[in-house]
């Protein structure tokens, strides 16, 4: 039997292992083709930019669609906001006509309105089954009534002040009701003409001081023209 020292058996067995490392080593061959290395920080530099371009491409219509709507919307409250101040303004705010102004009856049988009505700054016209009332200035009536042979069978009320509301909304309620409860508490008693814009509100001249005071204090603004 052989006998091997520590020291052979040390060297013995190192070449013994490097030999089979050798035997179990592929040989290279010429067919094979050789590995393509990737350089990390390259690829992931190419991740990124193409990572980046996908997320962009994917959310910018959404926060487009937001940021539109968000428009939209804060558009949609200012105009409201405007609407609303403009209407409030509107019921608000009476404007005092400088002219003094009659109520005239007329019999329903009048076929033809004498042409003075019309020279009037303000007028207006109904025709009912059983009258005609006109509304136009007092100096006109007082200056052409018996010129056109009315004198007799009109009846007329004279010295009435003219007070105009801003431009309204038809939609709108409860505006004359209103002011209407203010004037009625002070005492004060009023015709309403209803146009398409507007309401115009006929005083006595005699208590067109106290209208003005009491819509004031109410909360009113009036303006004289």
């Amino acid at each position: 039997m052989l006998s091997l020292s520590k020291h052979h058996h040390e060297t013995f067995a190192k070449e013994f292992h490097k030999k089979n490392m050798t035997e179990s080593e592929p040989t290279p061959s010429s067919n094979t083709p050789e590995p393509q290395t990737v350089q990390p920080l390259e690829a992931a530099k190419e991740f990124a930019v193409s990572d980046v371009a996908v997320i962009e491409k994917a959310e910018t219509p959404e926060i487009s669609e937001v940021s539109k709507a968000a428009q939209e919307q804060a558009l949609a409250d200012e105009q409201a906001a405007a609407k609303a101040a403009a209407l409030k303004s509107a019921t608000m705010t009476f404007h005092v006509l400088p002219e003094v102004f009659s109520i005239m009856r007329l019999p329903v049988a009048v076929k033809m309105l004498p042409d003075f009505v019309f020279q009037s700054s303000f007028y207006t016209i109904s025709r009912s089954h059983n009258e005609v009332s006109v509304v136009c200035e007092e100096r006109l009536v007082v200056r052409h009534i018996d010129h056109y042979g009315l004198g007799n069978v009109a009846k007329i009320s004279g010295s009435w002040r003219m007070m105009r509301l801003g431009v309204m909304d038809l939609s709108i309620t409860g505006v004359a009701a209103r002011f209407a409860g203010v004037l009625a508490e002070s005492g004060i008693n009023l015709n309403i003409i209803a146009t398409y814009d507007t309401d115009y509100v006929m005083v006595p001249q005699a208590k067109l001081a106290r209208a003005v005071k009491a819509l004031r204090e109410a909360g009113y603004t009036v303006e004289m023209e």
